[in-house]
């Protein structure tokens, strides 16, 4: 598009700022027309420090936003080398386990199957058990291929091979039930020492089992050894053969114990509650004990014997 010249907006502004001609107008008149004028001027100052704040404000905001995506970046880098070094701890880490468990694995394997005798060996056969050492550090150093060689070697010489040349069939029979028989019994002591084994693993663990809740006795939350103190024993059962066991009269059970003394609690038995009081058996003995802790009885003066008072009913 092309550019007809100014706009009439400032067509207008440039024909306020021309000077007017003031002849023919009175004081009042000139000094409204000055007024103005310096108002005008004012105003453009004001606009024009508005437009340079205005645009220093979009220089500083410039600055601003760079500052800050600056510092974004440099989060955002410093984030990211976080988070790849957070992820090759780990890494290392589930490295150093995982080399760990093959480790305890590989050192159980060769527990469950150790390489050496699990018996006491004599002083006789030490010299053979040496040598036998020796051949045994021998075959830890030979290679792959040499140990397969010679466990071939080792089975073609257990196994002997099944000649079959010049026999018949009774023979061939015979030879058939024989090699069932021997499979048969073989296959019998597997199982048998299968179950064994299964049994003894059974045992084991129930045993350690219960060693670990030995160990646990006394701690938080497990089972807890019951000691009987010097109250709970009865001293009268303990020194009197067939005396009768103590009486508990509060149970240990109770949220709030009973604490009158037992001749307010009496009153729950012979108080008013019944209608009339029990006759009472007037005592004909009284017991002691002599300084060897054995009871004596004694025959209470004036007092009617048990045997007396049934004979004379």
């Amino acid at each position: 598009v092309e550019d007809s010249g100014p706009s009439e907006a400032q067509l207008a502004m440039q024909k306020r700022r021309q000077p007017q001609s003031t002849s023919g107008l009175d004081d009042d008149a000139n000094e409204l027309l000055e007024n103005n004028k310096v108002e005008r001027e004012r105003m453009e100052e004001e606009i024009n420090e508005l437009r340079r704040r205005s645009e220093q404000r979009k220089q500083e905001r410039k600055v601003e936003e760079k500052e800050t995506a600056e510092r974004r970046a440099e989060e955002e880098a410093r984030r990211k080398g976080e988070e790849e070094e957070r992820k090759r701890k780990k890494t290392e880490e589930e490295d150093s386990k995982r080399a760990a468990r093959a480790a305890k694995m590989a050192e159980f394997e060769k527990w469950k199957n150790p390489p050496t005798r699990n018996f006491v060996i004599s002083k006789k056969d030490r010299a053979v058990d040496e040598d036998e050492d020796e051949e045994d550090e021998e075959s830890d150093k030979k290679s792959k291929e040499q140990l397969e060689a010679e466990k071939r070697a080792i089975l073609k010489q257990r196994i002997q091979p099944l000649d079959t040349s010049g026999c018949d069939v009774a023979k061939l029979t015979e030879k058939a039930k024989e090699l069932h028989a021997l499979l048969y019994r073989l296959e019998s002591e597997r199982h048998d020492l299968e179950r064994r084994f299964k049994a003894q693993q059974y045992d084991m663990m129930d045993l350690a089992e219960r060693a670990r809740s030995m160990n646990k006795v006394g701690k938080q939350g497990s089972i807890k050894r019951i000691q009987i103190t010097e109250e709970d024993n009865d001293k009268m059962q303990e020194r009197f053969a067939g005396c009768p066991g103590m009486i508990v009269m509060i149970s240990e059970f109770d949220r709030q114990k009973d604490k009158r003394p037992f001749g307010d609690r009496r009153e729950m038995y012979v108080g008013p509650v019944y209608g009339f009081a029990a006759a009472r058996i007037d005592p004909s003995r009284k017991v002691t004990w002599t300084e060897d802790g054995r009871p004596e009885y004694l025959e209470i003066e004036g007092a009617t014997p048990k045997e007396e008072e049934q004979e004379e009913e």
